[in-house]
């Protein structure tokens, strides 16, 4: 944004914006790949768990993956609110724009882990997953698929292959924010020998531009917007309310090695439902 206001406008900038909204939410390939931007669908239902670490035996377990058809079904003309990630935690529902929020949220934003089951990601707040290599592997084969492509985080050779090679992350950004040294990459398709789809991967580095400092453009959303760059204030709380010696030699609630908001999400852990949802705005939710 800060480059386009620079060197054109804003208003240009949001044409760029109305065309990625006009963009499909995922892609199918040869009935054989799914490509999308970030993962898949996360729980169902959506539990979030007041304290969960990133902890490999710290996970939602797998629960039946959605069909291909499911995700086709997506209204995809609606916007994604700042509330709507927590708000999408909750039972299963019949409510076709609650599902659609779920889906888009996931799409969008998820991020593959390591371990098996759902984790959390505190990418934007609550309600966002990661998934495991045994979520990837039961989508796959439930719809047929031989892999799922997805882009959404940097890699330091442009791209990589996880969860048994049933999902790659390629990113075509080399030199990210120009702080990366990635490389960056795109991934050739083409039909193989067999019925397997065969990929290729293109590699390059950054290529060079004016001597800017990183997050040059920046300034000029701070000088002209600086509302868009604004911080919410985080509620500061003592968290011992038990006392140390109530905890000591439970190894379980080693707090000292917790994410401040993994810690502060566990002080609240009896002011949500069975769900993860606060309790104090459930009148929000609709279940």
């Amino acid at each position: 944004a800060g480059e386009v206001g620079t060197k054109c406008d804003l208003d240009l900038f949001d044409l760029f914006s109305e065309a990625f909204r006009r963009l499909p939410l995922a892609h199918l390939v040869d009935k054989k790949v799914l490509v999308l931007h970030a993962g898949l669908p996360g729980p169902n239902p959506r539990i979030w768990m007041p304290g969960q670490t990133h902890d490999p035996t710290d996970a939602i377990p797998l629960t039946p993956p959605p069909s291909l058809d499911e995700i086709a079904a997506i209204e995809r003309d609606f916007e994604v609110g700042p509330d709507d990630y927590k708000n999408a935690i909750g039972p299963k529902t019949n409510n076709k724009e609650l599902i659609d929020k779920r889906f888009l949220v996931d799409l969008v934003w998820s991020d593959p882990r390591g371990s098996n089951g759902w984790g959390p990601s505190y990418r934007k707040s609550k309600g966002i997953y990661t998934f495991g290599p045994d979520i990837t592997k039961a989508f796959c084969e439930k719809n047929n698929l031989q892999c799922v492509m997805r882009s959404h985080e940097v890699k330091q050779e442009g791209y990589s292959w996880d969860h048994g090679n049933l999902l790659c992350t390629v990113f075509s950004s080399p030199n990210y924010l120009d702080t990366g040294n990635n490389k960056g990459a795109i991934m050739r398709l083409k039909t193989g020998a067999g019925e397997d789809i065969e990929f290729e991967p293109v590699q390059f580095e950054a290529q060079p531009h004016p001597d800017l400092a990183p997050m040059h453009w920046q300034s000029f959303i701070a000088d002209n917007h600086p509302y868009l760059l604004r911080k919410m204030k985080k509620r500061v709380a003592e968290f011992d309310e038990w006392g140390d010696s109530d905890c000591s030699g439970l190894s379980l609630l080693n707090f000292d090695e917790w994410e401040p908001e993994e810690a502060e999400q566990f002080q609240e852990a009896f002011k949500v439902d069975e769900f993860g949802r606060d309790l104090d705005s459930l009148d929000e939710y609709d279940s």
